[in-house]
């Protein structure tokens, strides 16, 4: 069931993190930077990282990293939101100026 959950978070990720690339965000994790929002990559070393993680046995960590992976998603999905707000110019009127 983690694993799952992990796999699931991880092309969750990516999506956001091409959808946000498109929008004009720029990719914070520098080891990811190369791949930026390629989902197959990105699933492919989730997947990767899964089976090193039952090869030695330390499948407990896997939720851990989930939570930390639903934070990043947190994240990703307040950065997209923030960009598909609309661009608007400010003008302050300060009461100083008109004496």
């Amino acid at each position: 069931m983690p694993a799952t959950i992990f796999i699931i978070l991880n092309l969750t990720d990516a999506y956001l993190t091409k959808v946000g690339l498109v929008m004009g965000a720029s990719e914070v994790n520098p080891l990811m930077t190369p791949v930026g929002g390629n989902i197959i990559i990105k699933g492919l070393l989730a997947i990767a990282l899964l089976l090193i993680l039952y090869w030695f046995e330390k499948e407990r960590v896997l939720w851990p990293l989930n939570f930390i992976f639903f934070g990043i998603i947190l994240w990703n999905l307040a950065v997209c939101g923030i960009l598909a707000l609309p661009k608007l110019d400010y003008v302050m009127i300060s009461p100083y100026v008109w004496g």
